[in-house]
């Protein structure tokens, strides 16, 4: 979103805070509570558990929206155009405001790498420091990236800039696969008129921003994806078709390091890349649409066959979603991945029509993880959210919604709901006036999403979901190879035969990951016996788990293996012993008769000798009698 820019720049960017080193602090107290008739429509298997205000609002003025969101561990990096908020979201339903950097600049798209945030500046600005005024583009001026570190969430810290040319609108992190120690940052930018250094089409900057010394990062590459013949200029307008715009750079990348992949939409074209080489990229597809006005973003399905790209019909400063405009213009469409061709298969448009004092359009979103289905949280402004199923890109299906009513007014800018996010269980969506809303997934069909506990998530550095836990786990059979797995402790150890038998299994702390969702399985059935979460320590609580039968003698697995640290695992074996000749079926019938037969065993013989000696006694005293 860049136009209106020239608007912007006109405004005020003085933020009434107390400057704490080279980027300001400010906490602000919360806004007055939203109307009655503000409530927002929410659709099924989605419930709303918090909102947060705008820490940064002045009004309506728009030098003061929200943007991008980022996600490190437990805290969320929500951009702004004064600079940018850091949430803690350890409890999603009870967000904490830590601190909220001041540093204007643009749109402020973020990203969050370990302790260090990345933030695009794409207004030309007097220099590269926190306290910088807007000048015209034609003057000498300054944007880029700036780099934060926020060891300390609640005192962030300046730590470097880079300058690029055309500034960055927005920017994306590529992991350096030679190295954890660095990442590399696709600066994305492109020309919109008259202006000292962004003129022309504006070729892809590569910065290098090595983590552990941040000061040193830099521009490492640089990449025009297009040259003078494959760009899209006016002449390749269609009698009929949508107004595109000229493809003047890109304005923005998903990356997908784990496929060697990336798709970039640079306002009148759309393409698929190869990153095997980050410092390197190949254009590998080129596609353009008709329909298509702004190519603004895209996101890859799970497997990599698909990608769905946003168009960002009239920048975000009309209302799209309306029959006015058909069903495949301002949408999402969805392009297969096929050897030699991109290939359109479907359109999906936001079902409820807006009113036109609301913007709508296609905007920022990502994959929410389910196995084997393409669903996807959409982003469109005053339109709201959408949770869309693309699994068939032929009929797609709307599967839930949080839309807000009419903001009452047309705001001179844009409003509504800028991106949302799929993290750790819940979508988390930035307003642009209003703050930060976040939503919890309660359909069943949202389990595994849920329980895929990221560590972080830069949207546009989209992650490969495994979800290993839903395979059963392959033990050894080697005794070299399971001596080294973590036990697990089971009691008892030894069990007879029998139809079936309660187990309590436990760990020492330190075993798993703190929080994770664990399953106990029982390898001879392959099957889940229960699942449980692990204590704060990283201990698993004695926990009981029922052993189907039948169970007869042998050596049986049992493995407790959490969703975080999988595919680690614990292992125990639970002996059933052979039946001894005592414990016989037969022996435990006959002691039921009478406690056994052991005792003829003895009184018989016994009692024949008594009567033996009996009987000759007697014809003793026969033979002595007169």
């Amino acid at each position: 979103m860049r136009a209106g820019r020239a608007v912007l720049r006109a405004r005020s960017a003085a933020i009434v805070v107390a400057a704490i080193g080279l980027a300001a602090v400010v906490l602000t107290p919360p806004a007055a509570a939203a109307p009655a008739d503000h409530e927002p429509s929410i659709g099924p298997g989605l419930e709303w558990v918090a909102h947060r205000d705008n820490p940064f609002r002045q009004g309506d003025d728009a030098d003061f929206i929200n943007s991008d969101l980022a996600f490190t561990g437990d805290y969320l990096v929500q951009g702004n155009y004064a600079g940018f908020s850091i949430w803690d979201i350890a409890d999603p339903a009870a967000p904490e405001l830590v601190s909220a950097v001041s540093c204007p600049g643009g749109q402020g798209d973020v990203s969050a790498v370990g302790n260090l945030v990345i933030v695009s500046i794409d207004e030309t600005m007097s220099d590269d420091s926190c306290q910088a005024s807007r000048v015209p583009e034609t003057d000498e001026n300054w944007e880029g990236l700036r780099i934060f570190d926020i060891s300390d969430p609640r005192s962030p810290r300046y730590a470097a800039a880079v300058r690029t040319r055309c500034g960055s609108h927005t920017h994306t992190v590529v992991p350096d696969p030679a190295s954890t120690d660095r990442v590399f940052v696709y600066v994305n930018a492109y020309s919109r008129g008259a202006s000292l250094n962004c003129t022309g089409r504006n070729p892809l900057q590569i910065v290098e921003v090595p983590l552990g010394a941040p000061e040193e990062a830099a521009i490492a590459g640089e990449l025009d994806l297009f040259d003078d013949e494959s760009a899209f200029g006016p002449e390749d307008q269609v009698a009929g078709g949508a107004e595109t715009r000229s493809t003047t750079g890109c304005h923005d990348i998903t990356a997908y390091p784990a496929k060697g992949l990336a798709v970039a939409a640079c306002r009148g074209d759309g393409l698929l890349l190869s990153i095997a080489d980050p410092l390197a990229p190949v254009v590998l597809q080129r596609v353009r649409d008709p329909a298509v006005t702004f190519w603004h973003s895209g996101i890859f399905d799970n497997d990599a066959t698909r990608i769905v790209f946003q168009d960002e019909l009239g920048d975000g400063f009309i209302n799209t979603c309306s029959p006015a405009f058909g069903a495949d213009r301002g949408a999402d469409a969805v392009w297969l991945i096929q050897p030699d061709a991109l290939v359109k298969a479907g359109t999906y448009k936001l079902p409820r029509a807006q009113s036109d004092l609301e913007k709508c359009v296609a905007h920022s979103g990502g994959l929410v993880p389910v196995p084997g289905r393409f669903i996807i949280a959409q982003a469109w402004l005053e339109g709201g959210v959408s949770v869309v199923d693309l699994t068939d890109p032929a009929a797609p299906v709307e599967l839930t919604w949080f839309d807000r009513p009419s903001y009452g007014t047309s705001m001179d800018y844009t409003a509504g709901i800028w991106a949302v996010y799929h993290y750790d269980g819940y979508l988390y969506a930035s307003d642009m006036y209003e703050g930060l809303e976040v939503l919890r997934l309660t359909d069943p069909l949202f389990a595994d999403a849920a329980r895929y506990d990221d560590v972080g998530l830069n949207p546009q550095t989209q992650p490969a979901y495994a979800w290993v836990w839903r395979e059963a786990p392959v033990v050894p059979t080697a005794e070299e190879e399971r001596a080294p797995l973590e036990t697990l402790s089971v009691d008892p150890a030894a069990i007879e035969p029998a139809e079936s038998a309660e187990v309590t299994v436990s760990l020492p702390p330190g075993s798993l990951t703190p929080g994770e969702t664990v399953d106990i399985w029982w390898m001879p059935t392959q099957s889940v016996l229960a699942t449980v979460t692990a204590a704060a320590d990283g201990s698993l609580a004695p926990t009981p788990a029922n052993l189907p039968g039948p169970l007869e003698p042998g050596r049986y697995d049992v493995v407790a293996r959490g969703d975080v640290s999988a595919p680690r695992l614990a292992l125990a074996s639970v002996v059933v012993a052979a039946p001894s000749p005592t414990s016989s079926p037969d022996a435990s019938r006959a002691r039921g008769d009478g406690g056994g037969v052991w005792w003829l065993l003895v009184v018989v013989p016994f009692a024949l000798a008594l009567a033996y000696h009996a009987a000759l006694a007697w014809r003793r005293r026969r033979r002595a009698a007169p």
